[in-house]
């Protein structure tokens, strides 16, 4: 039997095989835990100087099946008397008794193991174990469980979990090995590497090897996401990697990665991956809350999950969505929770940014600060969504209408103390409201509404102990927002956040901004043993470098198109400017063009114009005689932009043109491959508008490099103009051409740029000349 050498942590010890009951938000969440935090730290200081806080501990455990590297904090050790008392604090808003009788058995197990060794390291031949309850509402509502164990009753109970444990998770050490060895002899899965595949994978070897970060430019059709899991698993061999986390901005992403893995795996490596979707999802019962009494899927969760997990590892099914749905719904398991255990035993798990990124709702299983990540492996595909989506992430908004709108939806007297609450709250938005429409600066978060906050989570609890209340859906948007800030404001407000108030004619609102969340991405990023960071449209690199994880020294490799230059047709047409204080005179020149653009050949166009109001005053000059024309609408729904996608088919017997808005939902993510596309235009160069927040990203990076026009408007317009353009050539068959209208792509900026990315790009200087241009290309066919 081969010997299998572990680090864990006491809960990573003893939760799988000793937690039991049911899955209840009302007794675990984000608030309970943070009061819990608050209350174990309160009840620590009021003891005497006979009492130990926070004690680490440290073990190794070898027996026959194996070797634990066991530790793990105290939460205290109480000395002076006849043996040392390890203490173990737990508090709750369930009844205490309650609480203990359900859950006796593994916090004792956590207890044990911190008595045990604590015995190893400072000697003794008996411990005692105090388990310690109290209510986090009703302080008199207390418990205290006194145990008293030899060195020798605590050996053999500790050794027992880790026999358990390594019993339970004898399949995926068996898999692991069956993987390793079958990814020393895994060939690439396709024919032959496309040009740029193999340099992109040597590089990402090295990162899982080495450790670090990388950033890679591959424009479309590269082949990004094989390029980057291939060598990844190919790691498992040498035991450098045990887990990859693949993460997507996009539900498209994830699919990419998805199809790969199993292309993966019918190669020949035995691959367990998961893709972890959200709750909205996946979940049995929409809208019902996450508790027994509301949801049976939740009821004796802890329990019945570890007989279906031994059960799912055994299945040699892949664990797709299909897949977990009816394994879960046959063992009355809810799905959410099913798939991230399941997530601890795969080797691939594909997932969305946040739950890597997201402070709140990020994966502590693996990435909190006392995880052990360095066996991780971290592929983040479309790197340069990271940098908005960290801003977003570590930013909040509350305003006056989200608070009364959860006040009107609590009807009757049970919520009168929770409306008066929501009412106060409202009133400190009232000050900002005096100040007149506008935006107004603010230095901090407002301490009105974080106590206004406060209460309402006091409330709440309060009334979980008399057994809750019902809440509307009204209510909870609001609290999901109102616990974001909160925590945003407590635990990450700092120098690199910019607070305002801003009135509307009939809405306050007070934003909390992170204007840099590069030291709080990469904090994340650092986390992992190595993080590759990659996408069609990284450029400027320097800027994504420095604005995502700081730096500008990072290793990194640009790529050029797979795919022959002349398939490719890229004009820039300097003579108009698309300024905003030029624009109502430019919509006559630009529509003349994209007249030129579009009747050149017949076929399916995209043009991108800057914004809707742009669009809208444009579109009664467009005159593109029989061609179709379809323009994109505010918040169209999923279904409706796939419905939109859908119209521009192969083989199209007559020209259509779509009408779109840079940066918006039709810029990236969409696979348009061969003639369904065949030319795209872009008008302007896709500079965020001017706004209060662009305007606090500009100062707070002019006051730290003197970048700060680059940083908030410049380099992300450009980007946008790139991810426009890399709509088109997706394939070796794909031809087509792409018109830039804007004098500043002469720009010193913006001409080095394409000069390095389309160096046979050329200038057009009138309609005319686009038609002539358009006419050598189609001919060169």
């Amino acid at each position: 039997m081969q010997k299998r050498y572990l680090s864990l942590s006491v809960h990573e010890l003893v939760d799988p095989i000793l937690r039991e009951g049911d899955i209840d938000d009302r007794v675990y969440n984000q608030e309970t835990m943070a009061a819990g935090s608050r209350l174990h730290s309160l009840y620590q200081s009021k003891q005497n100087s006979d009492y130990l806080s926070e004690v680490y501990l440290a073990k190794r455990i070898e027996i026959e099946e194996g070797v634990i590297s066991l530790s793990g904090r105290a939460d205290g050790i109480i000395l002076g008397g006849a043996y040392p008392v390890i203490d173990e604090i737990k508090t709750t808003v369930m009844p205490v008794a309650q609480f203990a009788q359900e859950q006796e058995a593994w916090h004792l197990g956590q207890a044990i193991c911190y008595a045990y060794m604590y015995l190893c390291m400072q000697g003794g031949e008996k411990a005692g174990v105090r388990l310690t309850y109290f209510h986090q509402i009703n302080t008199d509502d207390k418990l205290i469980r006194d145990f008293v164990y030899s060195f020798s009753e605590l050996e053999e109970a500790v050794e027992g979990y880790c026999r358990e444990y390594l019993s339970f998770l004898s399949l995926t050490f068996l898999h692991a090995k069956e993987r390793d060895e079958a990814a020393k002899t895994l060939a690439f899965p396709y024919k032959a590497f496309r040009k740029g595949q193999r340099e992109l994978a040597r590089y990402v070897y090295g990162v899982a090897q080495r450790g670090g970060e990388l950033f890679v430019e591959a424009p479309t059709g590269t082949g990004k996401t094989m390029s980057t899991l291939y060598p990844a698993v190919k790691a498992y061999r040498e035991g450098r990697v045990d887990k990859v986390f693949y993460l997507t901005a996009k539900n498209t992403g994830a699919q990419s990665a998805s199809a790969a893995a199993k292309d993966i795996r019918d190669a020949g490596l035995p691959l367990w991956d998961v893709s972890l979707l959200a709750k909205e999802k996946i979940c049995f019962n929409p809208g019902r809350q996450c508790n027994p009494d509301e949801c049976p899927f939740a009821k004796g969760y802890f329990g019945k999950a570890r007989k279906a997990i031994k059960e799912a590892l055994s299945s040699n099914r892949r664990f797709d969505v299909e897949f977990i749905k009816d394994h879960c719904f046959s063992h009355a398991l809810c799905p959410f929770e099913f798939q991230l255990d399941l997530s601890n035993h795969c080797d691939l798990i594909v997932a969305d940014y946040n739950y890597f990124f997201d402070p709140i709702v990020k994966l502590e299983r693996y990435f909190s600060d006392e995880a052990d990540a360095s066996t991780f492996l971290v592929l983040i595909d479309e790197a340069h969504n990271v940098l908005d989506r960290g801003r977003d992430m570590y930013s909040s908004t509350l305003s006056k209408s989200l608070v009364l709108d959860a006040k009107k939806s609590l009807k009757g007297d049970k919520y009168k103390g929770l409306r008066k609450s929501l009412s106060n709250l409202a009133k400190a938005f009232d000050e900002y409201e005096e100040l007149g429409l506008g935006a107004h600066d603010v230095e901090k978060p407002d301490q009105a509404i974080l106590k206004g906050i406060n209460n309402l989570k006091a409330l709440l609890q309060r009334a979980s102990k008399k057994g809750g209340l019902p809440l509307s859906d009204e209510y909870r948007a609001f609290s999901r927002e109102a616990n974001r800030f909160y925590r945003l404001a407590e635990e990450h407000f700092d120098a690199t956040y910019r607070c305002y108030a801003e009135t509307k004619r009939k809405d306050v609102f007070f934003r909390m901004l992170c204007v840099d969340p590069s030291k709080k991405i990469a904090s994340s990023v650092k986390k992992a043993k190595g993080a590759v960071l990659f996408s069609a449209t990284l450029s400027p690199i320097d800027y994504y470098m420095d604005a995502t994880i700081g730096g500008v020294d990072h290793p990194y490799l640009l790529l050029t198109s797979p795919f022959p230059r002349q398939n490719l047709d890229l004009m820039v047409a300097p003579k108009v400017s698309v300024r905003y204080k030029d624009r109502a005179a430019s919509y006559p020149e630009v529509a003349k063009y994209l007249r030129r653009f579009v009747e050149a050949k017949m076929g399916n166009y995209f043009l991108y114009f800057p914004s809707y109001e742009y669009m809208e005053a444009i579109l009664p000059l467009l005159d593109f005689g029989e061609a179709e024309v379809l323009a994109q609408q505010r918040q169209m729904t999923p279904a409706q932009r796939e419905s939109f996608l859908a119209e521009f088919s192969p083989n199209p017997d007559h020209t259509k043109v779509g009408l779109l808005i840079l940066g918006g939902a039709f810029s990236e993510g969409i696979d348009l491959v061969d003639d369904r596309l065949i030319g795209v235009a872009v008008v302007g160069v896709g500079m965020p508008q001017i706004g209060k927040e662009n305007d606090l990203i500009r100062a707070y990076h002019d006051r730290l490099s003197g970048n700060g026009f680059a940083y908030a408007y410049m380099d992300p317009g450009m980007n946008k103009v790139l991810q426009a353009v890399g709509r088109l050539i997706r394939s070796e068959t794909d031809r087509g051409a792409v018109l830039l209208l804007d004098d500043r792509y002469l720009q010193e900026e913006y001409r080095s740029l394409f000069q390095r990315l389309y160096p046979d790009y050329d200038v057009v200087l009138s309609p005319e000349e686009v038609s002539d241009n358009l006419a050598h290309f189609h001919r060169k066919k």
